[in-house]
């Protein structure tokens, strides 16, 4: 008829015009809308994009709001990016404990540690692992000798909670070591292996934290007012490396593996100073075996999770991050009167020079935790690979 509207059907478009399109989008979120467009959308698209950067983290938050309340297996991640809530529904963690993250992959590890596995919230692929409180294998040693059990005895999951987890490269790759920190121990995996093989600490003293990086366990130590790095190539694990560094760098210490080496981040408490605390970044130098200050960490925004893991997030990157800062968790409490009735969750960014803090977010939209903090609360760097 004349002069009726043109209507565009959007499903028609040409491929390679879709194809186009699709590497367009950056947000991982606006991604996965848009495969649900329709068919063809989706057709034009692929499954495990490549081309997408590193996301900003979500924020995953726990399900119970009280000890007396089922787990209906539902979670929620809070898009920072977006400004946006998200609700997942995964039946297959129920009643599990979540553990760790990394590379969008999260550890989640049932009761007493009988069942382990790696899940993919988004794309709902799973890896399982062998349980923790399986025998096994020294680093170095050949594959007929005899297995080693471990000299830990787990109970509740809740021991298993804040396990810092690190890959070599993608999962999708089958050399890929998926490397844990736990309890003070270094365990490493491939999947196909039959159990964990764990990293003998060559020193007398407890590891104070571990990563690994380009093929390389790092070991932190600390001995009285020093600090001690081992280097373990996987490759040749009778080769170690020590780093003596002779000096305190402050009252807590953890490593951090980044895009360009291994960092190690320090906090020194200034309360008595009347400051707030204060974080210093160092990148480890493998050469020299020394320890360089970054002065300048205006393109540095760290994420802070359970037991301090941290991640960190190139600031130039993303319009909304302020540099130089680091972004925490609070559980506030919600008063009527003089009770308090629950806790809300709040976001908050505290400037490494002096740890000034600046509230960014009030998560709102999340149901008042009853139970006080719930300590499956941790950032979640979303991935589709």
């Amino acid at each position: 008829m004349e002069g009726a509207p043109f209507k565009r059907n959007w499903s028609y478009l040409p491929e390679l015009v879709l194809h186009w399109i699709s590497e367009k989008v950056k947000s991982i979120a606006d991604f996965i809308r848009y495969r649900t467009v329709c068919s063809a959308w989706r057709s034009a698209s692929i499954p495990m994009p490549r081309h997408l950067p590193p996301q900003l983290p979500w924020l995953m938050i726990g399900h119970k709001l009280n000890a007396d309340q089922d787990d209906d297996g539902k979670r929620l991640f809070y898009d920072l990016w977006k400004d946006k809530m998200h609700m997942l529904d995964l039946p297959e963690i129920v009643d599990k404990g979540c553990s760790g993250t990394h590379r969008g992959w999260i550890l989640f590890v049932a009761r007493e540690g009988r069942e382990v596995f790696l899940l993919n919230p988004l794309t709902r692929a799973r890896i399982p692992l062998p349980p923790f409180t399986f025998p096994v294998r020294h680093l170095g040693e050949e594959w007929h000798a005899p297995l080693h059990h471990t000299p830990h005895r787990f109970s509740p999951h809740l021991h298993f909670r804040g396990i810092k987890m690190i890959f070599s490269s993608d999962l999708t790759n089958p050399d890929c070591l998926i490397t844990v920190f736990l309890h003070g121990q270094v365990f490493c995996y491939r999947v196909g292996d039959l159990c964990w093989t764990m990293v003998k600490n060559p020193l007398k003293n407890d590891v104070a934290d571990a990563t690994f990086y380009n093929r390389k366990f790092y070991l932190l130590y600390h001995e009285g007012s020093e600090e001690d790095i081992v280097i373990i190539d996987s490759d040749n694990p009778n080769e170690k490396i020590p780093s003596k560094f002779g000096f305190k760098l402050g009252n807590i210490r953890y490593l951090l593996e980044g895009q360009s080496g291994v960092y190690l981040v320090a906090v020194k408490y200034l309360m008595e100073e009347g400051l707030e605390d204060k974080y210093e970044l160092y990148q480890f130098q493998e050469q020299s075996l020394k320890l360089k200050h970054i002065t300048d960490t205006s393109n540095t925004t760290i994420f802070n999770t359970n037991n301090f893991r941290f991640l960190a997030i190139c600031s130039n990157d993303w319009d909304c991050l302020g540099g130089g800062s680091m972004y925490i968790v609070m559980l506030i409490p919600v008063y009527e009167g003089n009770d308090v009735v629950g806790h809300r969750y709040s976001i908050w960014s505290k400037k490494l020079e002096d740890g000034e803090l600046e509230q960014r977010r009030d998560l709102d939209e999340a149901p008042l935790q009853l139970i006080g903090p719930d300590e499956t609360v941790m950032w979640f760097q979303p991935s589709l690979v």
